[in-house]
């Protein structure tokens, strides 16, 4: 028997370098309501106006609870003048006091959670804030129950509900919107299909 010689090796032409096809990458993040994007985050940039309202909403949060710790200390050597409520009694009993610490508690609670939450997802565009703000501002007087610390609360909430009504605020939230909610970009339609090998593959 002889050895069969091996067949010829037949090397296909490379691909012509200059048919390249670039890769496709995914499109900027953009919005139509004039708001700039932070290249660092991605995410739209915060005005001025969102930032005083965030400043505002919390510190409201903020003297209302000073208020309330302030009542607690106080209440402890004298409970009919730790609040403008407690001063409205000259003696209740230990159940109806409890009550009324009870009650001051829950309404500084109510106070600072709405305003909390109106700050927080308002620096993250949230249109909602707005009704949000209104109902802080609302409770806000809440405070008047406590002592002059938490009367602070007041002012600062309406500040924060009165501004996210600007027009500033209006394109901060319709840029969030943009950014969470892209519109959905289709690809082109394919026209015509090429079928079976690839004429630089063919060894014709």
């Amino acid at each position: 028997m002889t050895a069969e010689s091996p067949a010829p090796v037949t090397e296909l032409p490379s691909p012509d370098p200059g048919g390249a096809v670039e890769i496709a990458t995914l499109l900027p993040s953009t919005n139509d309501s004039g708001v700039g994007i932070n290249v660092r985050t991605g995410e739209p940039r915060r005005s001025w106006l969102i930032r005083l309202v965030t400043i505002a909403t919390w510190l409201a949060a903020g003297f209302a609870a000073a208020s309330l710790l302030w009542f607690y200390w106080i209440a402890v050597t004298d409970f009919y003048h730790a609040s403008w409520l407690t001063a409205q009694f000259e003696k209740v009993q230990k159940v109806y006091g409890v009550l009324l610490v009870v009650g001051l508690t829950v309404a500084t609670l109510l106070v600072a959670t709405s305003s909390i939450i109106t700050g927080y997802y308002a620096w993250f565009g949230y249109r909602w804030t707005r009704v949000a703000g209104i109902i802080a501002a609302a409770l806000s007087p809440l405070t008047l129950l406590l002592n002059p610390v938490g009367w602070a609360a007041i002012p600062l909430a309406m500040l924060g509900a009165g501004l996210l009504w600007l027009p500033a605020a209006a394109a901060h939230f319709q840029a969030w919107q943009d950014h969470r909610h892209p519109l959905t970009q289709f690809a082109a339609p394919v026209t015509s299909v090429f079928y079976g090998p690839l004429p630089r593959y063919r060894r014709d």
